[in-house]
């Protein structure tokens, strides 16, 4: 593995410290906050000099003394106590030497290990929405950061496919379309049935008790396995699938299990049985529970309620102790909703009170709300919530819109890269925000190709591939960087950044730390490109060569970049 220059700058600057009889906590280097000025700094000698009671100035004598930079870097001492570095035209040319040919020679791996991802969260027989785009997203993106760390990755989908809810839409059924309960007939169920049955069994749920009391009828009944109501949910479940596979599809979204919460109702009744002997849950006012934190602060984690039926706290504990059965994960991320951290933190301190856990660490990867432009959670024009289906069919509608008036593509290719730019514009709209914070989805600044966008970044690439076949037509191939011109130093100082912004993405699990990255990498690519042609009169065969060097390891990493983040580089814009 080819080292940073700022992990080189490090080792050097932690030798001179030992040299001169200080602590290493005080020889941090990191990224100069005046670019104008030096390009690595060491704030560390006013906390030498406090630790040792001397003059800062002396500290840094005895630093600068003993420092040995191997000609890779230039050192100045600035009053107070500050020293700033820049790396020579020789260490810049080294790094691009070695990223060139692999745009993963700067980034190491962690040390492995195993993570289950839970993201999605869908129900059965309701179509996805907006809102489940920040899930899917964000852990689809940090699945790929993870497996590129090093990790071992699973996941799953996590279905809800179960409890009252289903009961509710079986008893539905019942009244409008008791026919399908037949065993000879095959008539289709479709999703827009689905669709339509779906919110009135809820809607008839709130306000009439007797369908309430069949309902919970129906729900017991489909626990206990009547075949009945088993063949019409699995038929539920089959159409409900083939609706959400073509989502995540789309979105590049693939899954190790593609598990429902059906799959743990036989392990409920023993699970909580084995709890109750154990004395880590206790009876309740008529229900069964476990009690969390003796000031009350944190309600106790229901498992099963006064009626006998099992709740989300006893799937969720059978569905960890299933995974650390089968997968053994080192931690379990959960890609879910901020609205849901009151139930994770039960569930989780229930693992930890029952003994069920082990060694495995439990994350809530938290994230916020898509709003509209408005401020207010996403809508459509008719005021209703956007299906997923239906905002990306928007975006690729826009984007072919925009093709068309660029006017360089048509027919299957314009099509491909319509969808390359929609998915692109979503993914990266979503990835450039910060997934705690809550953020504004703006479908026509997303799809734009200039500003803070994938398009943009997308076309970044583009452009340069233009370029190369340009150069390579007239008889110019990308050679060995050697020119440190104008923006040469700000691209290579930025390509350095990769391995620090990747571990920063896999340690906070905020896949927009790269997605930055790439925008920052795409700008310096930009400044860089403008400032210094290769295909212009009068510029050097020899100069262009070597800045088609360093475009081309810009170009690597952007590229990688975009992939670690679920995007696709279209052939042509």
């Amino acid at each position: 593995m080819q080292k940073t220059l700022i992990e080189t700058l490090q080792a050097f600057v932690n030798a001179a410290f030992s040299r001169a009889g200080y602590d290493t906590k005080f020889a941090a280097v990191r990224v100069s906050d005046r670019p104008d000025l030096a390009d690595f700094q060491c704030n560390g000698l006013m906390g030498v000099a406090k630790s040792q009671k001397m003059n800062p100035m002396d500290a840094g004598a005895a630093v600068m003394e003993a420092l040995d930079l191997e000609g890779l870097f230039e050192a100045d001492f600035v009053k107070p106590g500050f020293l700033n570095f820049k790396a020579t035209d020789e260490a810049l040319r080294k790094l691009v030497a070695a990223s060139v040919d692999d745009p993963r020679a700067l980034a190491g791996t962690d040390e492995r290990k195993k993570f289950m991802v839970d993201y999605g969260g869908p129900n059965l027989a309701k179509e996805m929405h907006v809102g489940h785009l920040r899930s899917a997203i964000v852990g689809h993106g940090l699945i790929n950061l993870l497996e590129f760390a090093g990790h071992d990755v699973v996941s799953d989908v996590h279905l809800g496919d179960w409890g009252l809810q289903l009961g509710q839409l079986i008893t539905q059924i019942e009244d409008v379309r008791p026919d399908l309960f037949e065993d000879e007939v095959n008539a289709p169920i479709t999703m827009l049935d689905l669709q339509e049955w779906y919110p009135a069994a809820s809607a008839k749920s709130k306000a009439d008790e007797a369908f309430r009391d069949k309902a919970r009828v129906a729900t017991s009944a489909l626990q206990a396995g009547d075949a009945r109501y088993m063949r019409l949910w699995q038929r539920i479940v089959d159409v409900s699938i083939a609706s959400l596979r073509r989502d995540y599809n789309r979105l590049g979204c693939e899954f190790t299990y593609f598990y429902g919460e059906s799959r743990y109702q036989d392990m409920l009744g023993p699970l909580v049985k084995s709890l109750e002997d154990s004395g880590t849950a206790e009876p309740s006012e008529g229900a069964i529970v476990v009690h969390l934190q003796e000031d009350k602060k944190l309600p106790p984690l229901m498992l099963r309620n006064s009626n006998g039926g099992y709740g989300y706290g006893a799937t969720d504990l059978a569905t960890i102790v299933d995974r650390l059965d089968t997968d053994k994960p080192d931690y379990i991320l959960y890609v879910v909703d901020a609205r849901q951290k009151m139930h994770f933190q039960q569930v989780f301190l229930g693992m930890e009170k029952t003994g069920l856990l082990g060694d495995t660490t439990l994350e809530h990867t938290a994230f916020g709300t898509v709003n509209g432009t408005d401020g207010k959670p996403f809508k459509t024009r008719e005021g209703g919530v956007m299906r997923l289906h239906d905002l990306m069919e928007e975006m690729h509608a826009a984007a072919r819109a925009r093709l068309e008036e660029m006017g360089k593509l048509d027919g299957a290719e314009l099509e491909k890269t319509a969808e390359q730019i929609a998915i692109a514009a979503i993914k990266f709209g979503e990835l450039s925000h910060d997934r705690e914070s809550n953020y504004i989805f703006d479908m026509e600044q997303f799809l734009q190709f200039e500003g803070k966008t994938g398009p943009y970044i997308q076309y970044t690439c583009v452009r340069i591939a233009s370029l190369m076949e340009n150069a390579s037509a007239a008889g110019l191939t990308p050679a060995t960087f050697t020119e440190v011109t104008d923006g040469a130093r700000s691209l290579v100082l930025t390509l350095d950044e990769f391995p620090a912004k990747l571990a920063r993405a896999v340690d906070t699990r905020k896949p927009s730390n790269m997605a930055m990255h790439v925008y920052n990498l795409a700008n310096a690519t930009n400044s860089f490109y403008q400032s210094n042609r290769v295909l212009a009169d009068g510029v050097d065969a020899s100069v262009a060569a070597s800045h088609l060097g360093l475009l081309a390891a810009a170009k690597g990493q952007l590229e990688l970049g975009l992939k670690l983040l679920g995007i696709e580089v279209p052939a042509k814009m």
